[in-house]
C-alpha cells in the first residue's frame, strides 16, 4: 500500500528526529540516565493507555485495536524502535494509569483543554472531533444558543469542557446516551428535543427518516491530542515531530 509504504520513509526520518532530540537533553531538562526516550529504548516497549472509542480513531477489529490511533502509535513505536503496549481503559483511567507512572503516553480522542495542560504535556492535535444535532426533521436548531429551555441528550464520551458550553444556553438539561439508536428513540418519544454527538454517532442516524443531522455552527471543534506527564518534555517533542509526519503521509 502506498501509505504504508510513505509511513515507513517518514519513519526512518522519524527515528533520527528523536535521536537528535534525545541528544539535546536541555530540551525535556533530563538528567543523564532520565530521559523518557532512553527509557522506553531500554524496555522495548511503549506503554500506551488508550480509550477505545469506538470511532474512526479506535475500534476494535475482532480482538484487534483498529483506526487512526492505534496507526500512529504503531508508527510512533517504529520510531523508537520498540513494540506499543496497550492497555484498553476509559478516559479517566487512561490519565490516572499515566499520573501513576503507568503508561508512557495516553490517547483516544482526548482533547486538547486548559485543565489538563495544567497536569501534563500535551502534543500537537492529530484529529479533529466535530459536532453535530440530530433532532425531529424540520426542527433546526443550528446553533447551541438556539436549544434554550430544552432538554438534550449527549454521547457520553462528551468532552466536560463541550458540555459547559451546551449549559450556556438559558434553562438547558442535558441527558447522557450510550447509544445513537436510544437517542433516536428519545427524540422521537419528545424526551429530548436534540441529540448531540460526534459524527460517528450522526452518520448511523442519517438514513432514519424522522430525524435530521445539522451542524453546530458555534460549537468549536475538539482538538486530539497525546498525553504525556511532565518530565516527559523529549518525548513529547519527538511525538510533535511525528504526528507532522504522520499527516502529510495520509
Amino acid at each position: 500500500m502506498d501509505r504504508e509504504k510513505g509511513l515507513k520513509r517518514t519513519a526512518r526520518r522519524a527515528a533520527l528526529a528523536l535521536v537528535c532530540m534525545a541528544a539535546l537533553g536541555g530540551i525535556g531538562c533530563a538528567k543523564k540516565g532520565e530521559d523518557p526516550v532512553e527509557k522506553i529504548r531500554a524496555a522495548g516497549s511503549l506503554k500506551v493507555a488508550i480509550v477505545e472509542t469506538g470511532s474512526q480513531y479506535t475500534h476494535l477489529e475482532g480482538e484487534e485495536l483498529a483506526g487512526t490511533e492505534p496507526e500512529l502509535v504503531a508508527y510512533i513505536a517504529q520510531a523508537l524502535g520498540v513494540a506499543p503496549a496497550y492497555q484498553v481503559c476509559s478516559q479517566d483511567e487512561a490519565l490516572e494509569t499515566l499520573r501513576q507512572g503507568e503508561a508512557d503516553i495516553a490517547l483516544g480522542c482526548i482533547n486538547e483543554r486548559n485543565s489538563l495542560a495544567e497536569e501534563y504535556l500535551l502534543s500537537t492535535p492529530y484529529g479533529k472531533g466535530y459536532f453535530y444535532a440530530v433532532t425531529k426533521r424540520g426542527d433546526y436548531v443550528l446553533t447551541a444558543g438556539t436549544l434554550k429551555d430544552s432538554l438534550l441528550g449527549v454521547e457520553k464520551g462528551l468532552d466536560e469542557e463541550t458540555r459547559g458550553k451546551l449549559y450556556q444556553a438559558e434553562g438547558v438539561r442535558v441527558s447522557d446516551f450510550s447509544s445513537p439508536e436510544a437517542a433516536a428513540d428519545a427524540i422521537k418519544a419528545d424526551e429530548i428535543r436534540a441529540y448531540i454527538c460526534y459524527e460517528e454517532q450522526a452518520k448511523a442516524l442519517l438514513a432514519d427518516e424522522a430525524l435530521q443531522v445539522q451542524d453546530l455552527t458555534d460549537l468549536e471543534p475538539e482538538a486530539y491530542v497525546v498525553v504525556a506527564d511532565k518530565a516527559s518534555q523529549t518525548l513529547i517533542s519527538g511525538i510533535d515531530v511525528l504526528i507532522r509526519q504522520f499527516l502529510e503521509a495520509e
